[in-house]
This record gives structure tokens, sequence and C-alpha cells, in this order.
């Protein structure tokens, strides 16, 4: 049994007030078009996806197929309703399969879950269409509502088409349905444009279908995962849910942290066991904490993988590619980037570590910093095993300092230190004495 995918992404987003494609913006610093191509990817089922888009995302096609290999792109020319979007999409793509799942591309919180089970519900049941859907919080909104004769879903009502309607029923529709694929090309021509915003919506298949005695149901999920991206104000509201999310994901597998609410995370964060986090910590994209780590308060992350027993903040900033070994500290006011941190290494504070190597068993002091960047281009530092660097030395790269070497404080280095070496700039203290 195959499986069709239409995700429809046309939708204008001018509520964004943003250039960017409203289903490009990020949600955990991931598209939210992402989120749901990777839902949808995680069925079983061999499918195909076909991604129904407007002009303004015909730049990043490229970017998208080389991401999802399994994507066809169709273009909705005029933004005529959602089944509109699914005509195109069926005049681009011969090759349907037996079930059709259409799915909105700014929804990107739908789970791989809630995607399988209602599928599995679909197929068991025999249905011929079946809608997701969902009890929202507040009773008057926006929402589609399912009506019902005895129990039976008969039709789905815009809010826009029957405001009565509407306050009296409390079942929405998500903007999900899955649906036969024969019934749906054979019905779909059938939807007229009848209404208030003159446009063709697809939820008229309900009312089509249920007069032709067509078996058609709904499948209930969490309200919270169809909450779809309009304007900023929408896209605050997905983001506190992803990270309310996450940060129970994390609390349930043994991530302790002191004040949850304000640690965010990336899409991709992993974290292994014992790790405590303190309040105001930010995970950037590809952030590994492996077990036993320490992170305190105001600490960023970015693209870093930190290994057992490290410590790490207050204050700290690391980004760009970072690796740090076990049992290593990197603390107040840090900033390291683009480097690699060995095994029990301190660079306990005011220090910045850029496009360095640090072997193992070393010690930075205070206010030691890497002079990585000459004006045209970054340079490397590399600092053997068991070297100590004094407070407010000056690395000037490109660098190598053997292992065993001492630098003593306030140095200026710019060039090579041999193994085993002390190196110091001597100035004479002077004392003069106070006029009277």
């Amino acid at each position: 049994m195959s499986l069709s995918i239409i995700v429809l992404a046309a939708g204008k987003g001018s509520r964004m007030i943003s250039s960017k494609p409203k289903v490009l913006h990020e949600v955990g610093n991931y598209p939210m078009l992402f989120h749901v191509l990777d839902a949808c990817n995680s069925l079983k089922k061999k499918k195909n996806i076909n991604l129904v888009i407007s002009k303004t995302l015909l730049d990043f096609t490229d970017e998208i197929k080389k991401k999802y290999s399994n994507i066809t792109f169709s273009l909705q020319e005029k933004q005529n309703g959602t089944a509109d979007a699914v005509k195109v999409a069926i005049a681009k793509n011969k090759n349907f399969s037996d079930q059709t799942i259409v799915i909105c591309g700014d929804t990107p919180l739908i789970s791989k879950s809630t995607l399988q089970k209602a599928l599995k519900h679909f197929l068991i049941n025999k249905l011929d269409l079946s809608v997701i859907s969902m009890i929202p919080k507040i009773k008057k909104n926006s929402y589609g509502k399912l009506r019902f004769e005895k129990d039976k879903l008969i039709s789905i009502v815009e809010q826009i088409e029957n405001k009565k309607t509407q306050e009296n029923s409390d079942i929405c529709n998500s903007g999900i349905m899955i649906v036969n694929t024969k019934k749906l090309l054979e019905n779909i021509n059938l939807i007229k444009n009848k209404n208030k915003k003159n446009e063709y919506y697809l939820t008229d298949l309900v009312e089509i279908f249920s007069k032709k005695k067509f078996s058609v149901n709904h499948f209930p999920c969490k309200f919270e995962e169809t909450l779809g991206v309009n304007s900023m104000n929408d896209l605050a509201i997905v983001n506190q849910e992803f990270q309310k999310i996450k940060r129970n994901y994390f609390l349930n597998n043994g991530v302790f942290m002191q004040d949850p609410d304000s640690v965010y995370f990336s899409f991709d964060t992993k974290i292994g066991l014992n790790v405590r986090i303190q309040p105001n910590v930010y995970f950037g994209k590809s952030v590994i904490i492996k077990n036993g780590v320490t992170l305190r308060s105001f600490s960023y992350l970015d693209n870093v993988k930190v290994f057992e027993n490290v410590i790490i903040g207050p204050f700290a900033r690391i980004r760009d590619g970072v690796k740090i070994e076990k049992d290593s500290k990197v603390g107040n006011f840090v900033e390291v980037k683009k480097s690699q941190i060995g095994q029990d290494v301190k660079v306990s504070h005011l220090s910045y570590i850029g496009d360095s190597i640090i072997k193992n068993n070393c010690n930075i002091g205070a206010g030691a910093i890497t002079c990585n960047y000459d004006g045209k281009k970054k340079n490397k530092t590399m600092i053997g095993e068991n070297c100590f660097i004094g407070s407010n030395s000056s690395l000037v790269a490109p660098l190598k300092i053997k292992k065993g070497s001492l630098i003593g404080a306030g140095t200026v280095v710019n060039r090579d230190i041999p193994d085993g070496t002390v190196v110091y700039r001597k100035s004479e203290l002077i004392k003069k004495n106070k006029k009277k």
C-alpha cells in the first residue's frame, strides 16, 4: 500500500510582514516547512510528496530538493483556495498512490505519531475521507467547524460562512485530511467557489462525500499540534509551545533544569544523562552534550560538541564547530570559536579562544587571548599538552606552542615556542614618590 502527500505551502504570508517566505520562518531554529516534511517522511509507507508553492518559494526549491529528494514541486500561480492548490498538485503529478494526505506547511508541531495513528485509523476503518480534528482552547475562534448528524460527520463549515454554526460547535478542522485518492480525483472538480471569499475550499469534499454515502469520519488530536502560523505573533506562540515540548522531553529523560522556562532548545539538541542546566542557557543548532555536563547560567552554545563532565559558564559563548573533551572547564565570560579543547583543560575566565587546538592538561589564565585574525585571514593557534598560559597573554597566530611550555603573564607571543620552554616579557617596576 502506497501513500501520496500534498503539502500546501503557497500561502501569501502577508501578515508576517517579512521578505522571507512564511513556511521558511523557523521554529526551534528549523524552518516550519522542514518540521512538516520530516513528519511526513517518518510515515513507513512508500510515499511521494508534492509541495505546492507560490512564486516566493521558487528561489528556494534547490535548497529544499537537496534535503528532500522525493519532493515534486507544483506552482500555484494564484491563491484560489486549498482545493485549487490540490488541483495544481494533481495536474503536476500523475502517479498518485492509493491514499493521499493533504497537510499545511505552516503547522510545524504536528507529530509523526499523530500522522501514523490517523493513517492507521483511516485504513482499519476503511474510510474514504478522514479529517484530523481538534478542540481549541477558546470556544469562539476562526477555525472551520465539523457538523454532525446523529454522530455522523456531514460537512465542515468555515467561520466566515456561518458564524452561528461556529459558535455552537467545539470540534474543529485542523487542516489535515486523509482521502481515498481515486475518489479525490473523481470529485475534486465538484468543489465550487460559491462562498464569501470566492475560493475553492477542500473542506467541501466532506459534504460531497457524505451526500454520496462515502465513508467519512474524523480523527481527534491535541490542539497544540495543529497550531498554524499567519503572523509573527503566531510564530512566537508556536515557538513557545515547541519549547514546552522539548523541555518536557529532556526533563522526562533525566536532564535537570533549575528554571526550565528560561532554557531555549533547538530542534536537534542532544543531551545525555546527569546533565545540569542552570537558568538562561541557549542551545543553537547542532549542539551535543554528553553525560555529566554542567551548564551554568547565561551560556550560549551553537554547533558544539561537549564531552563528559565538562563545566561551562556562566556567561560563556561557544560556537562554530567547537569540541570540548571530558573533564575540561570553560568558565565565565569566555568565548570559544572554531576550536578543539582537550581533556582536563581550564579556560576559567575572561578569555577568547579562536581557531585553536589546545591539547590535554593545559591552563589558560584570565584575560589570555588568541589573536587569530591578521586583517586578511584567520590563523591557527596550536598549544601542546601540559602548557601554562599566563594571564593577559596575547598569542599571535599562526602560532605553535609545544608541550610543557610556560608563558608568563602579560606576554605577547608572536613566534613558535619549543617543547618545555619558559617565555616571559620582563618590565621594570618604577617607583616614584608622590609630590607634596
